[in-house]
């Protein structure tokens, strides 16, 4: 028998999932999906992730695209949670309702569930589509039909990205995998840049700050392609928000593999 476990929606968000058939949880663990990317499949069971309009009737202007990620029996176990089996999704979609007093960075929440079909659970997380962003590692790498970013435009973009890694960091988490597959900016209207930090299902709380600080930004700059120590010098700078570090700051650096010379 199928049972819905746990069920939420972001109320602006009900009446176009329900119009697009996504609140129908037992239908969609049975649909067929174009995958956005490949399922994955391991820790005992699989998890995918793809895109769909919901109302793709509409003027290509007037279109809603989100992203849903679902999967079945793909648990972890952590310490913090007694090391009991637990979705990866749900571990995520609790990161993302902490989160999002304390920063903008992270995707926007449109529906969350769970179930359960005899012995198999599974999870489904739906968040708004990123379609307006660049992927931070296609644009460095000039795939997709992206230009790579120059000089001064990528200074924009690494200083956005420094903010999104201090905010996480300040409110307490970690997210763990913090580097250019994970992460999207875009241009503002003032000549700046903004950020957004996806796949959170490994990110969690760490009482000590260094630790927290030196796991993100050791990850960027050892997991984002082509990064000069110029860049990582400026990306440092703007997440220390200081021209000069102190010796304090200059010893947590050092401490970072990957770091530049400071």
């Amino acid at each position: 028998m199928f049972k819905i476990k746990q069920q939420w929606i972001a109320p602006e968000w009900e009446t176009a999932l329900k119009d697009a058939g996504l609140l129908d949880i037992e239908a969609l663990t049975t649909r067929e999906f174009d995958w956005f990317e490949a399922p994955n499949r391991r820790r005992g069971g699989w998890s995918g992730v793809t895109r769909l309009v919901l109302n793709p009737e509409a003027a290509p202007e007037d279109q809603q695209a989100v992203f849903l990620k679902i999967q079945q029996n793909h648990f972890y176990r952590a310490p913090n949670t007694c090391f009991i089996k637990k979705l990866t999704f749900e571990r995520e979609f609790e990161v993302l309702q902490q989160l999002k007093s304390a920063t903008d960075t992270i995707p926007e929440l449109a529906f969350f569930a769970t179930w359960q079909v005899g012995s198999d659970v599974g999870a489904i997380l739906v968040t708004r589509a990123l379609d307006d962003w660049l992927p931070l590692n296609d644009w460095l790498l000039g795939r997709k039909g992206l230009t790579p970013p120059d000089e001064a435009t990528f200074k924009k973009a690494l200083e956005a990205i420094a903010q999104s890694a201090r905010e996480i960091n300040t409110a307490g988490w970690v997210h763990l995998c913090f580097s250019a597959k994970h992460l999207f900016v875009r241009p503002k209207a003032d000549d700046t840049f903004e950020s957004c930090v996806i796949d959170m299902e490994k990110s969690r709380k760490h009482l000590r700050a260094n630790y927290r600080t030196r796991k993100d930004c050791s990850h960027f700059m050892r997991h984002t392609p082509k990064l000069t120590d110029a860049q990582k010098l400026t990306f440092l700078q703007a997440y220390f928000q200081t021209d000069t570090f102190s010796d304090k700051q200059k010893r947590l650096i050092q401490s970072m593999r990957g770091s530049p010379v400071v």
